[in-house]
């Protein structure tokens, strides 16, 4: 009753009130403001420390309508003094509970929010929005939308969908949850670019997907186009804070460091950069026409170099070009790296060579090991590392890497056909065939799925099927006339085989010499098959050291030759 009285209950009311409201605000406003770090911890003691000399100047003390005054006795008051409360005290409790109750509601919330959060670990960044009113400034949100995935990329605790398969998504024509569903992801990046000249306007949602959909974060920015590399860093550490990934102490670094462009090299690479990705013979030509610009506006940068590593290390889809494509990627590379060795994309381009030509696998290796440290999320490096672990006849890693080559880019044909080919390889048939429905329907005349197609199917023992599948195949998009061959040979029709060897032989391709050894393994013609294998190794063609572990070579695995032809190779352990 005295408790009462002398308003001590109202006291501890308020008080607590407040210390909660102090507490939560350096609880969410330390990280934004950059706070020091121990101010919750000295502020919490100071509120515990201030709590009972709270308590006490509240006995001893009132608050009047003539100010703070000492508490009279109990015998001093008249009857209706001891049982009035001012009002200032009703309004003051009053307010003090729903702040309390509100703040409660919005922790819970916050808590749902973290909880939500904290369970983003794969994310797609959907293709910018241009609503410039420009169409013509297509090339620099394509670039923008390609820097960001690369950026968000480096973050070691997320998986981060490829730029095949977020381009897939451009048309804008489903919802988040759908585009979740189909890709397994749990969150989406949105960006909508309002302005671009001398200043970027932009705008970034990242929202989850699962169980519902759920806005975490939404950011505005206006940035000088200078600014813009220094504005993709901010934007990651944001996304990272968001979904409570704790950054490595490189990851830290490299995304606080200066990152300035000139607005002009800006230009010139994402030029360059939409260009060359039209794969056609003028989009090459102008690719590098604008990365030489870049270069000549500072020929310190390494994006340019990188670009054209890239490009020409694609340059297989425009062949006939430029001869020396191969050379010329790896010359870029050791460039751009030379300026900035953090750039994983190069160190894919340099893994290429040793790993399919050189055949220096421990060179090859430490490329790609070196790749996947800087950016776990680039499909092609794990696609790399899956022929790499295959040459090292650890099944069970390569399907792995071919496997997470696929997780990371799924609308890109290229993985989904090539883990088939792998299946087809190790003589996992029936595999091969799940896989290549897959692929087949984002490819149905991709050349390296209908091989495996046909080629799965004939080992299986349908070989009329896999004959008509290759004829049909071969008829579209020539290529891997080998997987027809193979099938006459399973199918007993020689005859029909020897001619695709005559065929073969003709074509003088860089990957005919096993081609010719797998169908005379086919047939039976052990001699002949040892005999193209060593063609292969000797002429140092494409894939040929796959040979001993491809499947259908397995009846001359004990033949000695072939063993001798195996220890020419420096195989990886």
């Amino acid at each position: 009753m005295e408790l009462k009285r002398r308003k001590v209950i109202h006291v501890i009311t308020v008080y607590a009130s407040s210390a909660f409201v102090i507490i939560e605000l350096i609880n969410n406003l330390s990280e934004p403001l950059n706070l020091p770090v121990n101010l919750l911890t000295i502020v919490v003691i100071i509120l515990a420390v201030g709590f009972p000399l709270t308590i006490i100047l509240s006995w001893l003390f009132d608050l009047t309508s003539k100010g703070v005054e000492r508490t009279k006795p109990l015998s001093e008051e008249v009857p209706a003094e001891a049982t009035a409360v001012p009002s200032a005290w009703k309004v003051a409790t009053i307010v003090s509970f729903a702040v309390i109750a509100g703040l409660i509601v919005l922790n819970i919330v916050g808590i749902n929010n973290q909880a939500y959060a904290a369970s983003v670990r794969s994310l797609v960044v959907l293709p910018f929005g241009n609503y410039t009113g420009d169409d013509q400034l297509e090339y620099f949100v394509d670039g923008m939308h390609s820097s960001l995935i690369g950026g968000i990329g480096q973050l070691s605790g997320l998986r981060v969908l490829g730029e095949t398969t977020a381009n897939a998504y451009k048309k804008g024509d489903k919802s988040l949850p759908v585009i979740a569903s189909e890709l397994n992801v749990d969150a989406a990046l949105e960006s909508t670019v309002m302005c671009l000249g001398d200043t970027i306007c932009l705008q970034v949602k990242l929202v989850s997907t699962f169980p519902e959909e759920r806005q975490l974060w939404v950011g505005n920015f206006k940035e000088e186009k200078s600014e813009i590399m220094n504005l993709y860093n901010r934007i990651i550490r944001q996304i990272a804070s968001e979904v409570k990934i704790k950054l490595t102490p490189s990851e830290k670094t490299q995304l606080t460091s200066d990152r300035k462009r000139n607005p002009a090299l800006l230009e010139a690479i994402y030029k360059g950069r939409f260009y060359m990705n039209q794969l056609t013979p003028e989009g090459f030509e102008l690719g590098i026409k604008f990365y030489d610009e870049a270069i000549a506006i500072d020929s310190s940068d390494p994006l340019p170099y990188l670009g054209l590593a890239h490009g020409y290390s694609l340059a297989g889809h425009v062949s006939g070009i430029v001869p020396n494509a191969a050379e010329l990627a790896v010359e870029n590379a050791h460039k751009a790296l030379a300026i900035d060795s953090t750039l994983a994309e190069a160190y894919v381009v340099l893994a290429s060579g040793p790993l399919y030509s050189e055949w220096d696998f421990a060179k090859a290796e430490r490329y790609l090991r070196r790749a996947l440290e800087l950016n776990q999320n680039i499909a092609m490096a794990h696609y790399h590392y899956g022929w790499y672990w295959l040459a090292a006849n650890n099944l069970e890693k390569a399907i792995a890497e071919f496997e997470i080559s696929k997780e990371i880019d799924p609308v890109d044909v290229t993985y989904s056909a090539n883990l088939a080919g792998a299946y087809v390889w190790i003589g996992q048939y029936e595999k091969a065939l799940e896989e290549i429905e897959n692929a087949l329907k984002l490819n149905p005349v991709y050349p390296m799925a209908i091989w495996a197609q046909g080629t799965a199917m004939a080992k299986l023992g349908r070989t009329d099927e896999a004959i008509e599948i290759h004829e049909k195949g071969l008829a579209v998009s020539p290529g891997f006339e080998n997987g027809l061959g193979t099938a006459y040979a399973l199918a007993g029709q020689s005859e029909k085989a020897l001619e695709v060897i005559a065929g073969l032989e003709e074509l003088d391709l860089t990957w005919y010499t096993w081609a010719i050894a797998e169908i005379f393994s086919a047939l039976g013609e052990y001699d002949s098959a040892i005999y193209w294998i060593e063609e292969a190794v000797d002429r140092r063609h494409d894939f040929a050291p796959w040979f001993k572990v491809y499947a259908l070579y397995q009846p001359l695995y004990e033949d000695p030759r072939f063993q001798e032809i195996v220890n020419r190779i420096n195989y990886p352990e």
